[in-house]
């Protein structure tokens, strides 16, 4: 069964077929082109929304209803997004699996970690993601709108508000494990964070990281994540069906922002 994995983003779709490899060709197709129908938190015009999805279908040259599909969101006020994704990808796309996923979990995934604190620098927003066993720590993010011009202090600021949110005994392996990502995401400003968090973590040790296929680059780090966390078995249980959600609603989608006791810092 074919594993398709789309990255919603505000300026353009990312998708491909799922990989546990770099071997797969990332491809794209821009909002603009359909009337900008997403803004990053809803869908403002549903007709181009599903437009692009069929494109994606259509370009990938394979039916929906063949399909297990993730599909990578931004962090969001959960369940109003979600819940009209699954109605479409259940009830007219008719896939055989469905899947949310938040694309800063997905960049963890991308250069193999499960804890970690993600850097996502958009076109015009920056968040930090603390990870947990894989999981987003929802009350520790922390997004802030920036400029092209963005100062990085504003970043360095972030992570410190959202580090100190979590009791100190975790501080440690959330510094060792940075990850960036992100459209505006390179290793110049990799080098310029590592050496200002060096500066007011003096007694800790810093490591930034990103994908290691630099082909890929950054802002496929979302992708990426999917790609690799669709093929791998032991997400074979996480899949959602239609019968799954037929018969649990919204309670089923709630669990993919529903950290485990075991996996909380």
């Amino acid at each position: 069964m074919s594993k398709v994995v789309i990255d919603l983003g505000t300026y353009s779709f990312k998708f491909a077929f799922g990989s546990s490899t770099y071997s797969f060709e990332p491809q794209e197709i821009k909002c603009s082109e359909y009337g900008d129908p997403y803004n990053g938190k809803e869908i403002t015009d549903l007709v181009g929304f599903k437009k692009m999805i069929n494109k994606i279908f259509e370009t990938l040259e394979v039916k929906p209803n063949t399909c297990q599909v993730v599909v990578s969101v931004h962090v969001h006020e959960p369940y109003q997004l979600d819940e009209l994704l699954a109605n479409y990808f259940f009830n007219e796309l008719n896939v055989q699996g469905f899947f949310i996923a938040v694309q800063p979990v997905l960049s963890m995934y991308s250069c193999g970690k499960l804890d970690g604190l993600v850097v996502e620098l958009g076109k015009n927003y920056v968040q930090i993601v603390p990870g947990r066993k894989g999981w987003a720590v929802i009350d520790a993010i922390k997004v802030a709108k920036i400029s092209e011009n963005f100062e990085i202090e504003t970043i360095t600021n972030l992570i410190q508000e959202s580090i100190n949110s979590i009791k100190e005994s975790s501080h440690e392996i959330l510094l060792q494990n940075i990850v960036i990502a992100g459209f505006n995401a390179n290793e110049e400003f990799e080098d310029t964070l590592e050496k200002k968090l060096n500066e007011i973590y003096t007694d800790k040790k810093i490591h930034i990281m990103g994908v290691e296929n630099k082909k890929m680059g950054r802002q496929n780090s979302a992708l990426i994540g999917g790609c690799i966390l669709s093929v791998q078995p032991k997400f074979d249980s996480m899949w959602i069906t239609k019968e799954k959600y037929q018969e649990k609603g919204q309670e089923v989608l709630k669990a993919v922002y529903t950290v485990p006791e075991e996996a909380k810092f």
